[in-house]
């Protein structure tokens, strides 16, 4: 999904190409919002409550982040966002399936007419496969690079949102390197690491004696990307209280240290990322709305690797040259097709991981290069590759990991009946369900 305010011309960019996608129209045809209606031309459109939703709904039954809808050349991919209500056709509950022709569709009061074009249409699509340091080949990688090209050049603050692992790091550095301060520096936060009482402290920086153990005036973040681009990583873990303080810096382009009567001007370029939707954050009250507007300028969603697995061969390649310093080094056709078929729930830097063990080891076998599903708790889990992650990533992981072993085994005692197994398990069935899709996961 992408949401911003660059222009959508191709005509003068030649890095810029359009691409075939069938586009079509959904219509609110039950429900609060009757009538209400969206033609849908990019290649992801989001259906929910969530302000933010490309399709805003007013129907209370409706989850803040419903409905994504991916469009292709064939037909229309139609995924449920781990709804409480869900997403039917007809009498069946649907976590993900592809439509082909025109239907109905239910998200809780509201009914949704789906009518698709008899042809293809044309949308932007980058040239290349890489933006920087990412590498995507699957169309829907090719339309961020198209929208992160156009934006780069410009001062809009831009906000990733996707998985851990997708490469938002990535994709921030390739932005920074693009525009017009690319020889200023280049400077992470990671929001979510920084203990809570010195988050002001690290981005606005503080004068010695404002508070205990400040024995030297500290200049701060903000200050040190000066010229440059601050990358706000995991932005949606910053404390609540510290939400107005980051929103008033982003508009006055200014800050105050601790302790200083002074606030300082900063010439900076904000690019933010998070691995949850801010939307629903918004209406938990975690963050705070006029902010989550104002990160989201340029607004574009990261694909999971899962939904576009034609990356993977690419990315697999990249990362086994890099870790042999063969750029002619090839993985084994059963090792790619294991790599291909895998979920990848640490999405692209379990693959980077996955593939410098395959170098260094020569590991070849499912278990012990992908991780054995149902390994036991304990000290084993802190392995080499999970301890080069940060720890909420690196924990994420392993649940997945976990969760994952857990599911195939319940499913298998119960002979693959999602509904059997949910009760052995003591799953509500909806979560059960959700957690197989998160998963990439399908019932037998």
């Amino acid at each position: 999904m992408t949401r911003s305010n660059v222009g959508q011309s191709t005509a003068a960019d030649p890095r810029v190409v359009p691409i075939l996608i069938r586009a079509a129209e959904v219509r609110v045809v039950e429900g609060p919002d009757v009538g209400l209606a969206l033609r849908i031309d990019g290649p992801v459109c989001s259906v929910g409550t969530g302000d933010l939703c490309d399709l805003r709904l007013t129907d209370r039954s409706v989850s803040r982040d419903h409905l994504r809808l991916s469009l292709s050349e064939h037909g229309v991919s139609l995924r449920d966002d781990g709804s409480r209500n869900g997403t039917w056709i007809g009498d069946v509950r649907v976590a993900q399936a592809t439509i082909t022709a025109s239907t109905r569709v239910r998200i809780g009061s509201t009914t949704l007419a789906l009518t698709l074009d008899a042809r293809p249409s044309e949308v932007a699509a980058s040239t290349s496969g890489r933006f920087g340091g990412a590498l995507g080949t699957a169309p829907v990688m090719r339309v961020v690079f198209a929208l992160l090209q156009r934006a780069a050049p410009t001062e809009l603050t831009v906000l990733l949102e996707g998985e851990s692992g997708v490469g938002k790091e990535v994709l921030a550095r390739a932005v920074h390197a693009a525009s017009p301060r690319a020889k200023g520096p280049f400077v992470t936060v990671d929001c979510g690491a920084i203990p809570a009482h010195l988050v002001e402290s690290e981005l606005f920086g503080h004068t010695r004696g404002s508070f205990t153990g400040a024995t030297t005036d500290r200049s701060g973040l903000f200050a040190e990307a000066d010229g440059g681009t601050i990358f706000l990583d995991e932005v949606g873990e910053l404390p609540l209280e510290m939400q107005p303080k980051l929103l008033r810096v982003l508009e006055q382009r200014e800050v105050r240290p601790v302790g200083a009567n002074r606030s300082r001007p900063v010439d900076v370029r904000v690019v933010a990322a998070t691995n949850r939707q801010l939307s629903g954050a918004v209406s938990r009250g975690e963050f705070r709305e006029d902010l989550m507007y104002r990160l989201a300028v340029v607004k574009v969603t990261v694909p999971p690797l899962r939904d576009r697995r034609e990356d993977v061969a690419v990315l697999a390649k990249s990362f086994l040259a890099a870790a042999t310093g063969d750029e002619r080094a090839e993985l084994p056709p059963a090792i790619l097709d294991m790599l291909v078929a895998y979920a990848w729930p640490g999405n692209v830097r379990e693959l980077r991981n996955v593939v410098q063990r395959f170098a260094a080891l020569g590991l070849t076998d499912r278990e012990s290069l992908l991780g054995a599903p149902d390994a036991p708790a304990g000290p084993g889990l802190a392995t080499p590759e999970l301890t080069e992650l940060p720890y909420h990533e690196a924990r994420q992981v392993v649940l997945d990991r976990f969760d994952r072993g857990y599911l195939e085994a319940v499913l298998a005692r119960a002979g693959g009946v999602v509904i059997k197994a949910a009760e052995q398990s003591g799953i509500a069935r909806a979560s059960f369900y959700r957690m197989l899709e998160r998963l990439g996961m399908k019932a037998k």
